[in-house]
């Protein structure tokens, strides 16, 4: 089989929005030059990390945040849950594919297979560096004895394809993240470790030995070697720089941050209309908000969650949907959802372990219920002052 050609960026030690920057000015070099991109880094500052689909203030206490001045971005387009990182503490590296080929010979528009093959990948790296008791579990989670070290996620991206993830190399001191965050009901309904101090883990945990970024790169550069391919050292051309410089100031901006918020969805509710929010954990958290009429109508709709599905306007789209439905009729609530998160255009890798419609749905209703308990004395002010 002949050897595959990509381009490799060493990004070295990064700060969160420069890093957020990153990934969507690389994802437009893939699609417009047609060429694999392998993109690694460390994290080079302290700061917390909130998923494109994530509802902020359900995670974050954000006022907390500022007093303590912690830094809070929101990841460009990518799923998942909010992290906290502490500098020097985790790797993150990103394969990004363009659409339509064969890569490893499997088709990058194979989502399933494309996870199935970079997992066999990746596990002989973490071999490598003496991490093979590590196994994945669920859909991405990199797991040792039930605590989680890091993940391996596939996404739709549009304009390319993403296999992307992080390992956690040092134990981060938690003292500040514990400060701040909001743990989401039944976020660990289905872990078997439970707290979440004792659920993440490290490298240097398990191997009981520091382990260093350059040493996680270079065996991830190695398995990449034995799978056939051969990796070209580049760096930011001037395009790109000037690129990432503009989006960085984008992605830690208040408005970026917000952009799913409970508490926004609370200021901007029609005047007259009861609100409630719900979650629902099947395979993934999910979270919904919903604004009542008195006729119990949608009269706003807010769907969130930790998630990885493509395309990145899928849940603002779900969210749209239920706008004017009658909150009592489920059979109708569930059409409008599925109409949308089941057409032809969205994409989750594994598909068993993904989210779908009967859990939005599920945590639509939570949220229904939540807002149709409130008194009609205590709706939102018709003439607030």
């Amino acid at each position: 089989m002949e050897r595959e050609q990509w381009r490799w960026l060493d990004l070295g030690r990064q700060g969160p929005y420069e890093n957020a920057a990153t990934m969507p000015v690389l994802v437009r070099s893939v699609l417009e030059q047609g060429k694999p991109i392998l993109q690694t880094s460390i994290w080079g500052e302290t700061h917390l990390n909130v998923g494109w689909f994530d509802d902020v203030d359900s995670t974050l206490d954000l006022q907390r945040c500022d007093d303590l001045d912690i830094a809070v971005m929101r990841r460009s387009f990518y799923g998942g849950g909010t992290a906290y990182y502490q500098a020097e503490c985790s790797m993150m590296w990103g394969f990004l594919l363009p659409k339509d080929i064969q890569i490893l010979g499997v088709s990058t528009n194979d989502l399933d297979a494309l996870l199935a093959k970079f997992q066999v990948l990746f596990s002989d790296a973490l071999r490598r560096i003496g991490l093979s008791e590590v196994q994945f579990e669920g859909s991405s989670d990199l797991r040792w004895n039930g605590r989680k070290l890091g993940a391996l996620t596939a996404q739709d991206v549009v304009a390319c394809v993403s296999i992307g993830g992080f390992l956690n190399l040092a134990p981060p001191d938690l003292t500040t993240y514990l400060q701040v965050v909001r743990i989401p009901e039944d976020k660990f309904k289905d872990k078997i470790v439970k707290d979440m101090t004792e659920y993440v883990c490290t490298a240097e945990q398990v191997v009981g030995h520091p382990v260093s970024y350059e040493q996680l790169r270079a065996a991830i550069i190695e398995s990449m070697s034995a799978a056939g391919v051969d990796l070209e050292p580049s760096a930011l051309s001037p395009g790109e720089t000037k690129g990432v410089a503009k989006a960085s100031g984008r992605v830690g901006s208040p408005e970026s941050i917000r952009r799913i918020s409970s508490d926004q969805f609370l200021l901007d509710a029609p005047s007259g209309s009861c609100c409630g929010f719900g979650n629902f954990k099947g395979r993934k958290l999910c979270r919904a908000g919903v604004a009542l009429a008195p006729d119990g109508r949608v009269l706003a709709a807010m769907m969130a969650g930790d998630m990885h599905v493509s395309p990145p306007d899928v849940m603002d789209r779900v969210a749209a949907a239920l706008t004017g439905a009658d909150s009592s009729n489920t059979d109708d609530l569930r059409q409008r959802i599925s109409t949308v998160f089941e057409a032809e255009d969205v994409h989750q890798a594994d598909q068993l372990m993904g989210v779908t419609t009967e859990d939005l749905l599920a945590a639509v209703l939570v949220a229904v219920q939540a807002a149709a308990s409130i008194p009609t004395d205590a709706t939102k002010d018709e003439n607030p002052t």
